[in-house]
């Protein structure tokens, strides 16, 4: 569950960050691109300036030459520029040949602050003008000429200010202030298509964003509501083998308790072998279910107090695999994710007495072809037989069933399995494990590692 809740998690975060990315994406463009409209805006500005600053050196020849005076040449630069005076005081600009932007206009000043040109305001004084912002327009395109000029202007017919911009360049000869200006809005005509289209993508993704968020949603709540229904139904099946693994024992009052002591051995060993907490339970649950193919078999052959023919011991060596076979059925319903634990189980149940020389049953896998877990069950497994009373024995003292244990080492058990046995199972834990009554009795019980204790020296004799 915590892999798929951090999972859940960042795909909400991601699909939460996508649209922010794609805003944000399509808001640097946007800047971007509207930044270099301006400037190529201003560059042509720049280019009608040039051309008006050649047309007006032209006619400051021509009155150099003799061929016009300077009152006539002037007047006829300021009908080129920004056409013919018309009744009213203003300029017709629908007459002037040259080319200009849509809101662009020409205007001329003198060092006064006059406006020598201008289409509408032409003679009238602004050196003392001030603009919303509280700026000196005019006497900052006198004090500072041969630049470009950013300011906020606001026209009579304006219901508040724009910002504007004015090329200048100074013409001393006639002293001349030359100006073009704009407003900047002008230089993104082009561009405010591209902008509501930009806007559109940008709700378009929050849109698409929100749909594929509510599908996650539905997706994840018929998850959640199967892997409900899978864990009910494995939880039912798990209550079921335990169920069954009990039932198989108490058929039998001398094997009464095995599987919960082999169960409890194996986490013993398996935990000072340095297994998972995750995986301790699961090797547990393996071994209360190790003996649950003994199920098919019949009381006769599992009670039978004297020596089993060869058919009879054929069918005791077949509860592996029928066990194995059980169990697939029983958790073919298990959810995906814990599929790892039931092999596990299922490796336990197979494999369990298998030897280490290749001589067990029923794969005779041999050396580390045997599955740890199998290993260790193999010793589990074995040890409890050999302390257990059975109908035509006494079970071994603790003591000599360790030494057989060592003894066998490296033939029937895995010696590293052998050693973690010796150096975990104490006669305190095989106490432990007698008063065992119940299947789930250590399913939640820590082990105290602090009673772990050597058994070297308690093995000192051969049965």
């Amino acid at each position: 569950m915590p892999q798929k809740t951090t999972k859940s998690f960042t795909y909400t975060l991601f699909l939460i960050l996508l649209p922010i990315l794609f805003t944000g994406i399509i808001y640097i463009g946007y800047s971007q691109a509207k930044q270099q409209y301006r400037e190529a805006g201003i560059r042509d500005l720049d280019r009608q300036m040039n051309a008006v600053f050649h047309l007006i050196s032209i006619y400051h020849h021509a009155v150099k030459a003799g061929h016009l005076n300077a009152e006539e040449a002037m007047n006829r630069i300021k009908e080129l520029l920004s056409g013919p005076m018309k009744s009213n005081g203003t300029r017709d600009l629908s007459a002037v040949d040259l080319t200009l932007g849509p809101g662009d206009y020409l205007f001329i000043l003198d060092s006064k602050g006059n406006l020598v040109m201008h289409p509408e305001l032409e003679g009238k004084n602004l050196y003392h003008y001030q603009n919303a912002e509280g700026r000196y327009i005019v006497q900052e395109m006198i004090s500072q000429p041969n630049q470009t000029l950013f300011y906020e202007w606001q026209n009579p017919t304006d219901a508040q200010p724009r910002p504007k911009l004015s090329i200048i360049r100074y013409f001393p000869a006639w002293d001349w202030y030359v100006g073009i200006s704009t407003y900047e809005e002008n230089f993104y005509r082009p561009f405010s298509k591209i902008k509501y289209l930009l806007i559109l993508l940008v709700l378009g993704s929050y849109i698409i964003t929100g749909i594929l968020y509510w599908v996650a949603l539905r997706k994840e709540r018929d998850l959640r509501y199967k892997e409900h229904v899978s864990q009910q139904l494995a939880q039912t099946n798990q209550s079921i083998l335990k169920t069954l693994a009990v039932a198989l024992e108490e058929r039998d009052a001398y094997t009464s308790g095995h599987s919960q002591r082999v169960a409890y051995y194996m986490r013993v060993i398996a935990q000072k072998m340095g297994f998972s907490e995750e995986m301790l339970d699961t090797i547990y649950t393996g071994g209360l279910l190790h003996d649950i193919g003994k199920i098919g078999i019949g009381d006769s052959i599992l009670m039978k107090p004297g020596k089993l023919t060869p058919d009879e011991y054929e069918g005791i060596k077949s509860h592996p695999v029928r066990g194995e076979a059980l169990l697939k059925k029983l958790y073919a319903q298990t959810d995906r994710h814990d599929r790892d634990k039931v092999n596990a189980i299922l490796t336990i149940t197979r494999s369990h007495h298998e030897r280490f020389d290749g001589r067990g049953y029923p794969d005779r896998l041999a050396g580390e072809e045997i599955p740890l877990i199998a290993r260790i069950a193999a010793v589990a497994d074995s040890f409890d037989a050999m302390t257990s009373n059975r109908a035509y024995r006494r079970g071994l003292s603790f003591s000599k069933a360790c030494l057989e244990i060592q003894t066998h080492a490296g033939t029937q058990f895995c010696p590293q399995v052998v050693e973690a046995f010796m150096q975990s199972v104490t006669e305190e834990t095989f106490f432990h494990a007698h008063q065992i009554t119940r299947v789930d009795d250590l399913l939640l019980e820590r082990i105290d590692e602090r009673s772990v204790e050597p058994l070297q020296q308690a093995a000192t004799h051969r049965v």
